[in-house]
């Protein structure tokens, strides 16, 4: 484990776990058995340079989301689900629900065009699964916003989370 020290002490447990597997109503058929599943214990680690900023920029946002939503927002939850019959887990940055909506969030220190394959073709059916009954949401967050990357489909430049979505992804400049 190339000498890794496991902290088990940095995690929430959320009270919002479903242990009942709900199908996946997603265009690819091989995705089943989709459930939230128990956070895991991640190698501490001393990450350096641009990874380490990032790290450092996703904890500022997690901080103040958290102070900000209190329980309303969770971070780091896992989604369990079986892909050609593979055991796999999908990590968002967060989840942050309120009323009928639910915002998945994920953390950039730079708006990048990876973040599209993250959030529009793997979170959002995952949660779409999990809860069909919310409104979903898929939220960039990121420190610098470059228009010049071009993404596979639409995405608006927001001010605010509370902003009414037009169903597109949504990038939040957040310089904290």
């Amino acid at each position: 484990m190339n000498g890794a020290v496991w902290r088990t002490d940095t995690f929430l447990h959320s009270p919002r776990r479903h242990p009942i597997a709900r199908p996946l109503e997603s265009p690819n058929p091989h995705i089943s058995n989709v459930r939230w599943g128990s956070p895991l214990v991640r190698p501490l680690t001393r990450p350096r340079g641009a990874k380490k900023a990032g790290i450092l920029y996703e904890r500022k946002v997690q901080d103040v989301l958290i102070a900000i939503y209190g329980t309303a927002y969770e971070p780091s939850p896992v989604i369990n689900y079986v892909l050609y019959g593979h055991r796999k887990a999908a990590i968002p940055d967060g989840i942050l629900r309120l009323g009928a909506e639910l915002w998945i969030i994920e953390v950039k220190l730079a708006h990048t065009v990876r973040v599209w394959e993250q959030l529009m073709d793997r979170y959002v059916p995952l949660v779409r699964a999990l809860e069909p009954q919310r409104r979903i949401r898929a939220v960039e967050v990121c420190r610098s916003y470059d228009p010049a990357i071009l993404m596979p489909g639409p995405h608006d430049l927001i001010k605010s989370l509370h902003k009414p979505s037009t169903g597109a992804l949504e990038v939040l400049q957040w310089r904290i």
